[in-house]
């Protein structure tokens, strides 16, 4: 874990994503596994509303109702990255991903 932290550390000149998918327990203190940096972006998926200190004010939303399209947009504004195909295009598989990331989390628990 300290490899990882330090390399997403020394990519200051790159816009990296890391995604906490399913991060529902508080106590899990997610902060320690947060990069020290300014660069790249966190994602954290999660149905606990306590979980919402580690964002910057009003950078939580509800999406579970959320479109594709109304999915990418709300990526795109949160990473504050420029509209342009190549942005889109990325945020359309990260959301993809996240997506499909749910459905077989949800489908693996609610199988014997």
């Amino acid at each position: 874990m300290e490899a990882s932290l330090r390399w997403l550390t020394s990519q200051t000149d790159q816009n990296w994503l890391l995604v906490f998918d399913n991060a529902d327990n508080v106590d899990l203190k997610l902060k320690q596994y947060f990069p020290s940096c300014s660069s790249g972006n966190i994602l954290i998926t999660t149905r606990n509303r306590e979980l919402r200190h580690y964002t910057a004010e009003d950078a939580d939303a509800d999406v579970k109702d959320m479109d594709l399209e109304d999915a990418k947009a709300l990526l795109l504004v949160q990473a504050r990255a420029k509209r342009s195909d190549e942005n889109i295009a990325l945020a359309e598989t990260i959301v993809k991903v996240v997506i499909f990331a749910v459905f077989n989390r949800g489908f693996r628990t609610n199988t014997p």
